[in-house]
């Protein structure tokens, strides 16, 4: 068989991940039956080793967290993985025995499998997360929208509050102004009325005066 690649680092497979440290720590523990013995932890204190197949199932485990898996669910879908690709029991015609396939039987390549299921599921996250950023802008501009409606619906009121005030005032001076015309007409009446009599009174003096003598 091939050499396994061992990334002996594990900052590196954080980083090809994408996560901090401490959450890979932490998945290797939680899926610790479906890795390698060399990414398990030992009590010998020898540094943890991950292979190329460990890469590809915490891949995939990423993946099927993102979705929204519990850590039950991830680990009953990796159980379901492992059973569909162990390889078949042979049965013999001679003597219906059940035996096992021959060692040495290179084992089915899983590791690119999981890697390219996990790669559609990181690619299915990453667009439902940018759907989301997207919608959330969308919110964001909304809100924007709906907060200037409401800011000038506040200014519409208070335009009319102003022009019904204008237009109140307007009526007001316009019934002052009448009644200061309506005094000045009266007013203008009773001096046209007081020069009648001045003119009336004048010139039944001199009615008089003449009748009289006066004068003379």
């Amino acid at each position: 068989m091939a050499d396994l690649t061992y990334y002996r680092h594990p900052q590196e497979v954080a980083a090809r991940l994408e996560v901090s440290a401490f959450t890979l720590h932490q998945w290797t523990d939680q899926f610790a039956e479906f890795l390698s013995q060399e990414a398990r932890s030992n009590d010998a204190g020898h540094p943890r080793r991950y292979t190329d197949e460990d890469l590809a199932t915490l891949i995939m485990v990423k993946g099927l967290l993102n979705e929204g898996l519990s850590h039950d669910q991830v680990r009953q879908r990796l159980s379901e993985l492992r059973a569909a690709t162990q390889p078949a029991a042979v049965e013999t015609e001679s003597d219906n025995q059940t035996q096992t396939p021959a060692a040495g039987l290179p084992a089915l390549p899983i590791a690119p499998a999981i890697a390219f299921i996990s790669d559609t599921l990181h690619n299915v996250a990453t667009s439902q997360q940018a759907v989301l950023n997207s919608q959330a802008a969308n919110r964001e501009l909304l809100g924007v929208v709906l907060q200037d409606n409401f800011n000038l619906k506040e200014e519409n009121a208070r335009l009319r509050e102003r022009m019904l005030e204008l237009e109140r005032q307007m009526a007001q001076l316009g019934r002052e102004q009448e009644a200061r015309r309506e005094a000045l007409r009266t007013e203008l009446e009773a001096r046209m009325q007081d020069l009648q009599r001045m003119v009336m009174l004048q010139s039944r003096s001199g009615c008089l005066g003449g009748l009289f003598g006066i004068g003379r």
